[in-house]
């Protein structure tokens, strides 16, 4: 009840000035409603927005940032950055999603006043398979696959892993790939790897997550991840680098394992690991990490920080 949404059609591709337009009717619209509160859970990533933000008042108005600065893993880095002077400059309070990303955040805009809120959960309905008992581990890549990812370093990985003797593992890699072939050339033994190179539907989603066992995430860099909070909702168990974007969130032997960013014996050994330990640990290692998801990430837990931030800006 008292929900009242408006939909606005963008017709052109972000780059097109047309869509200058379509931001200022957007602006105009929710200036006119005379909110208490404005909440952008959107970053500005084109010239032809500004007008949109420029319109409207910024008493209580908070505004989002998923990144703390631009990265190597963002295109057009320069015009980022001075969209981000533009928009963040006017704005006293933003909304983001980890405590790393906000400690870069308020090296750049100190005077804001910045409200640490994790990523919700994020599901996908109920999976419809179960994971086979047939004594093989499986270790899941899930996502667009780029540079940024470095999803050569888990192919690597799993070909030292088979070097060593390891026989009873699978790595299925799952996702869009613009340029696969460079990643193919990589794999030595094709039948190590389930490989699936297109966009995953969401229906599909529930179910890979559901027949895994450990969740990898090999990244070069990463702000905070939207996988992450799927494996979170799915229960599976997390092997990541270890880098300040994931290091917030994946505990060691709480929710999953961390290696040295980049390093792929260190990948092995945590693979390797996880495979010797897989009898011994693999259960306690999924209890603990519901227990941690419950207290931390519950529908109820993220509503009620979202509720003390409002209250607390219509206060100010």
């Amino acid at each position: 009840t008292n929900l009242t949404i408006e939909f606005f059609r963008f017709n052109y591709k972000m780059r097109n000035p047309k869509n200058v337009l379509i931001n200022i009717r957007i602006g105009k619209a929710i200036k006119r409603q005379a909110p208490d509160i404005i909440y952008m859970n959107y970053s500005i990533y084109s010239p032809w927005e500004l007008p949109m933000f420029y319109l409207l008042p910024k008493r209580h108005y908070i505004q989002t940032a998923h990144q703390g600065e631009a990265h190597i893993g963002m295109g057009h880095k320069k015009l980022l950055n001075v969209l981000r002077r533009l928009v963040y400059s006017r704005v006293k309070y933003v909304n983001m999603f980890s405590k790393s990303q906000a400690g870069l955040f308020q090296k750049h805009f100190p005077n804001s006043k910045i409200f640490k809120i994790p990523l919700a959960l994020k599901d996908f309905g109920v999976p419809t398979i179960v994971k086979p008992k047939d004594g093989i581990i499986r270790f899941l890549s899930f996502g667009t696959i780029n540079y940024a990812k470095n999803i050569d370093l888990l192919i690597d990985a799993a070909c030292v892993l088979y070097d060593k003797g390891y026989r009873n593992f699978r790595v299925s890699i799952n996702g869009m790939c613009k340029d696969w072939s460079s990643y193919q050339t990589k794999i030595k033994y094709p039948e190590l790897f389930d490989i699936d190179i297109r966009s995953i539907d969401n229906s599909e989603i529930a179910n890979l997550f559901a027949s895994a066992d450990y969740f990898v995430q090999p990244y070069r860099v990463v702000s905070q991840s939207g996988p992450t909070k799927i494996a979170f909702n799915y229960n599976l168990p997390i092997i990541a680098s270890n880098l300040p974007g994931f290091s917030d969130e994946i505990l060691e032997n709480v929710n999953g394992y961390l290696f040295e960013p980049g390093n792929v014996n260190d990948l092995v050994r945590v693979m390797a690991s996880a495979i010797d330990t897989y009898t011994r640990d693999y259960s306690k290692l999924k209890a603990s990490m519901a227990e941690h998801t419950e207290q931390y990430y519950s529908a109820e837990k993220i509503a009620s920080q979202y509720i003390e931030m409002f209250d607390e800006v219509l206060c100010r």
